[in-house]
């Protein structure tokens, strides 16, 4: 779940986070990073309680037999598609989910007005009119289905959703389509072998650790001779026309080129390219590239960058 451009950016805005910073500490700053890293775990089962926090809240809420006029059999139907959920009730058996619930990385039961108007707001769908169209006891399968289209629609459609859960965790922007393929991930893991299992953080933790800790060290070791090394090749450029972001990926870029010798060039130069056209401007990610580009082609011919290992490839 957690990719190499995810452990990137996530130190770029540690680093980011340190510029015009008159005294900082490395150690302090790859902890960060990590803490940051560690807590997208969190904040995956954040997002699974969502369904099953709002399944309560209609139960306690929302409750048909509580209504002080005759019920009709729409209430009921309304009030059973969205708290019989069967494929919940096999996530909510599942540990780490239980551990969620007994304390919530966000907790949600104190967002009941949003819960509502996403309620409001689920019901003018096409996959909830699809179940809501099918006749009673609903099957597992219609949960199941019913519960994917649930999540897809939060992560991808719902504003009130992204409103929310941005004022709860500042790296939603970053984080939101790694949780996405995640949760698709424990929905087609189902369907297959009908076992619920929530995804790895990491494909191999020590180097993915390694990783964030080795460019934080480079970049405060030589983050002096990289600045010097950028002022060379843009003359007419100086620090104050460049974006400070864009300065910022160029340096983290150079630094990998000549300091992580495992990291492949194309590698560094395409994650960049991309980093830049996420968070800079419409122009950077040109402005990167070229950049770079006139860097490496010298560097190359004067033997700077030494790669071994599996930088050697591409």
């Amino acid at each position: 779940m957690l990719n190499r451009r995810l452990i990137r950016i996530k130190t770029f805005q540690a680093l980011f986070g340190e510029l015009g910073q008159t005294k900082s500490n490395p150690t302090t700053v790859a902890n960060n990073v990590k803490k940051s890293m560690h807590g997208m775990g969190n904040n995956l089962l954040a997002v699974l309680n969502f369904l099953p926090t709002f399944m309560h809240y209609m139960e306690t809420e929302h409750n048909p037999t509580d209504y002080k006029y005759r019920t009709s059999d729409d209430d009921l139907k309304h009030f059973n598609l969205i708290t019989q959920n069967t494929f919940v009730a096999k996530l909510m058996e599942i540990g780490e989910m239980d551990a969620q619930s007994q304390r919530p990385t966000i907790d949600w039961h104190l967002d009941k007005d949003t819960m509502f108007v996403i309620y409001k707001a689920i019901k003018q769908t096409d996959f909830y009119a699809l179940a809501f169209s099918l006749s009673l006891p609903l099957s597992d399968r219609t949960f199941l289905e019913f519960s994917r289209s649930f999540y897809k629609y939060l992560l991808l459609d719902s504003v009130e959703f992204e409103q929310l859960i941005e004022d709860k965790n500042i790296y939603w922007y970053d984080e939101k389509i790694p949780i996405l393929k995640a949760i698709e991930k424990i929905f087609d893991g189902y369907e297959q072998n009908g076992i619920i299992e929530i995804p790895k953080l990491f494909k191999n933790e020590p180097e993915d650790l390694q990783m964030a800790d080795d460019l934080v060290e480079v970049y405060f070791a030589h983050k002096a001779e990289i600045d010097e090394s950028i002022s060379k090749y843009t003359p007419g450029w100086d620090s104050e026309r460049i974006t400070k972001i864009d300065y910022m990926l160029i340096t983290m870029a150079l630094l990998e080129f000549k300091y992580m010798p495992l990291i492949p060039v194309k590698v560094t130069l395409n994650e960049y390219i991309e980093i830049a056209k996420m968070y800079s401007t419409p122009k950077s990610s040109k402005f990167v590239n070229g950049t770079l580009d006139k860097i490496l082609s010298d560097w190359k011919e004067q033997k700077i960058i030494q790669k071994k290992g599996r930088g050697l490839i591409g």
